[in-house]
């Protein structure tokens, strides 16, 4: 049942996009461009690699490559296996992004794999991001969408940042500046990791200032806000609203946060993901990985139980991505 649950989810997608009879935007993979049509069942938050090494120290002498492949590969085709199609991979530079591992797993798996330009936070933050001015930043992740991640030629399809808790510290309110800049030249969208809602309502003040579209921006965590009128703020303002917390936290839990979002007419902007997976730099055959497949074999069909129409999932694991990631250029 799960597995013909995630199928159809598939094909519903499918014929979304096939009918609409317009040209449709390209959304850049590990592999290179697809249409936005193309993306399917997606999964827009999880991991494959991370490494908690501080002062932006990480290389790939930290780990081996196909170690990571060989150890992650299984997960990514019991995930295709139900009918998943694309993986949002929201590792950043210097916590793990490795295009050459995401493409090969791209390749091997058959799933589209979507990689990322932007930086987290301290102390995962090389010393200088401190001192380079906005722009220049904002130039940096401009340079890997424009010529490719090194000589991967690997392109990033969304641009990931790291919010603190409360007002934004200096240097992630320039992070969140250089972000925009970068996000109006280059048409991508922005996931940023968050702690709690008052920090997503200074990065709207932001918005305004700059005549920001919020449509192009994902509240990521945005079940660590417990203050639900701060969700409908940020919807009323055109913000993507993420729940990560799939298998992370009880079904119960993100049943009711989800349903609660959904009497509040907030489906248009509702992303659901996991947070899950990953690698760890520095632990003994990576750690304890988390399966990916789990949203789709337990979680819907509770979801379903619960009360929510099996449509309406659909459309948050198939339409509502697609959208969120498109590009804008």
């Amino acid at each position: 049942m799960e597995k013909s649950l995630g199928i159809r989810m598939r094909l519903r997608n499918n014929r979304f996009y096939v009918n609409q009879g317009r040209s449709r935007p390209m959304i850049h993979t590990v592999l290179g461009p697809i249409e936005e049509g193309e993306l399917g069942v997606t999964l827009p938050h999880e991991h494959i690699l991370v490494g908690f090494i501080e002062n932006g120290k990480l290389t790939p002498d930290d780990y081996d490559r196909q170690e990571v492949v060989s150890l992650i590969l299984p997960y990514l085709m019991e995930l295709r296996s139900v009918g998943c199609r694309t993986f949002v991979d929201c590792s950043p530079e210097y916590l793990g992004r490795d295009p050459y591992v995401l493409s090969e797993l791209a390749v091997k798996s058959g799933l589209h794999i979507i990689t990322n330009t932007g930086f987290y936070q301290a102390p995962y933050l090389p010393p200088f991001v401190f001192e380079m001015p906005e722009p220049e930043l904002a130039k940096l992740w401009i340079r890997e969408y424009d010529e490719g991640i090194g000589d991967s030629g690997v392109k990033p399809g969304f641009i990931k940042i790291a919010l603190n808790k409360g007002r934004l510290f200096p240097v992630q309110e320039k992070i969140v500046r250089a972000a925009l800049t970068a996000s109006l030249e280059t048409g991508l969208p922005i996931q940023a990791h968050t702690n709690d809602g008052s920090v997503v309502m200074h990065v709207l003040e932001i918005m305004a200032e700059r005549r920001f579209d919020p449509s192009r921006f994902i509240w990521v965590h945005a079940q660590n806000e417990k203050d639900l009128d701060l969700h409908e703020h940020a919807f009323k303002q055109g913000m993507w609203i993420q729940i990560d917390s799939i298998a992370r936290s009880p079904h119960e839990d993100n049943c009711r946060l989800l349903q609660a979002f959904l009497e509040r007419g907030m489906e248009a902007k509702l992303l659901l993901s996991q947070d899950l997976g990953w690698y760890t730099v520095g632990k003994a055959q990576g750690g304890d990985i988390r399966p990916y497949h789990k949203l789709f074999t337990e979680f819907i069909p509770f979801a379903v139980e619960y009360g929510i129409d099996p449509d309406v999932l659909d459309r948050l694991m198939s339409r509502n991505p697609a959208i969120a990631l498109r590009n804008r250029s």
